[in-house]
């Protein structure tokens, strides 16, 4: 698989050498933190089973660590995941707050603008409602004074018949 010259054969005939393997760094827990070089095309065509570690293995103590580190690396991960998901909702709730904020600021436009009507309305009602008052109290004035000038009429025409019908007895001639 070896050659001299730094060249790596394939088991499928693509050459690997020290100037297109990849330097890469383990993440497993047994090997966390070891380097080692890989084939470039190793995410893409054919996988080239090209590997070779650079560095020592790791001690024991080294891979109780690194587990340890990856745990907390996957905690922190998640936290992240987390954090993103809580700042996308938070982002929705400020959307649709903001949304709300304006609905209720334009049905409070419309709620004065109508309480603005209401009152012009009511003002207006209110003058109809004076002048009708005042209409009522000249009717009323008007009634009165029909109602006197009826009372006199009658009274004179009373008084009026009767000088009248005593005139008449005066000057019937035989003195009925």
């Amino acid at each position: 698989m070896s050659s001299s010259s730094g060249t790596y054969s394939g088991s499928n005939g693509h050459m690997c050498t020290y100037e297109t393997c990849v330097l890469r760094t383990s993440l497993t827990v047994d090997n966390f933190g070891r380097r080692f070089l890989g084939c470039s095309r190793y995410k893409v065509g054919p996988k080239c089973p090209f590997f070779k570690w650079i560095d020592n293995p790791t001690c024991v103590r080294g891979n109780e660590a690194a587990h340890f580190v990856q745990q907390k690396m996957d905690l922190l991960r998640s936290e992240l995941q987390l954090a993103h998901e809580r700042k996308r909702a938070a982002t929705q709730v400020a959307a649709e707050a903001t949304q709300m904020a304006e609905i209720a600021q334009d049905r409070a436009a419309k709620a004065t603008e109508r309480e603005r009507k209401f009152r012009a309305s009511s003002v207006q009602a209110k003058e109809i409602a004076m002048r009708a008052l005042e209409q009522e109290r000249k009717c009323r004035i008007a009634l009165m004074l029909s109602w006197f000038f009826f009372i006199l009429v009658m009274l004179f025409s009373c008084f009026s018949s009767s000088e009248n019908v005593g005139m008449m007895k005066l000057s019937l001639p035989g003195g009925l």
